[in-house]
């Protein structure tokens, strides 16, 4: 019995009935109805009660905040494919931007030249071996086009038809040697027609050739087609004049001209079918 009386289990219980006890006074000294027992039972467990609700509510409220991987997978794929279609309208909306600038400019070229008739192509394909940046585009002997005809951005003369199909045409560019164009310096009314060399192709330039010592020509005048051949109509703009040069060995002169038209970027153009004086030599 002493022993029991001396071990820890015995203050333990000794502890507890004092508890028990105390609870029980305080709970008589109350108010309410409940019996001494239970108003001790709830005095001493009822803050126990209050924090296990708190802590169980708080738990709910942080399980209730985690989403299953597979959601948050399902969104991402969700977004990127927003971000897809967008990227999409976006490249649209470009796309129908040059062509409306396009438009605009063939507008103008159609009111000051109301004989021609034109056929719209798209660049469908650039020959990466072609160093003279030759182009298809994709109209074609159904839309009235054939060999010789000019095609232009704008005001500019870019090539001309080199082979048609019934739906596609290959286009050279004006820095192909094959291409030459009878000429004319808008300021001095110079004639002379368009060549170039390899090496000038390369550099993005073309010759305005045929031109006397005496020649007026200065950097920063404008070369057009001049009409003469029936293959170019009048006044189509071939580029601007950057140095006039004497020929090696030769008496005659010619002038360097610079498109103004990076053909690389072309994506729309139009080919002239028709106009005044077409095949007229």
């Amino acid at each position: 019995m002493k022993t029991f009386v001396k071990s820890k289990a015995f203050r333990v219980l000794l502890v507890m009935v004092i508890i028990l006890l105390a609870g029980i006074a305080v709970a008589a000294s109350g108010r309410n109805n409940a019996s001494p027992v239970t108003s001790a039972v709830s005095a001493v467990f009822s803050p126990l009660s209050r924090f296990s609700a708190f802590v169980s509510d708080k738990l709910g409220s942080l399980t209730g905040g985690f989403v299953s991987s597979s959601s948050y997978r399902q969104r991402v794929a969700e977004l990127e494919q927003q971000v897809a279609d967008y990227q999409s309208k976006l490249v649209e909306y470009e796309k129908y931007k040059k062509q409306v600038e396009a438009y605009e400019k063939f507008l103008e070229i159609k009111e000051k030249n109301p004989d021609y008739k034109f056929t719209a192509g798209t660049v469908i394909g650039r020959d990466s071996a072609d160093t003279f940046g030759s182009f298809k585009l994709n109209c074609g002997s159904l839309d009235g086009v054939s060999v010789n005809d000019p095609v232009i951005s704008g005001e500019y003369l870019i090539g001309v038809v080199s082979e048609v199909t019934p739906t596609t045409c290959v286009v050279l560019s004006v820095f192909d040697p094959q291409v030459n164009a009878s000429a004319y310096e808008i300021r001095t009314g110079e004639m002379g027609y368009t060549d170039t060399t390899v090496k000038m192709a390369s550099q993005n330039r073309i010759r305005f050739a045929g031109l006397t010592k005496e020649t007026a020509i200065a950097e920063g005048g404008i070369v057009c087609t001049s009409g003469v051949g029936g293959v170019y109509p009048r006044g189509l703009i071939i580029g601007t004049v950057s140095e006039v040069l004497a020929e090696e060995g030769d008496i005659s002169y010619y002038a360097i001209v610079e498109p103004e038209i990076d053909i690389d970027k072309i994506q729309d153009a139009f080919v002239i079918t028709y106009f005044e004086g077409k095949g007229d030599a």
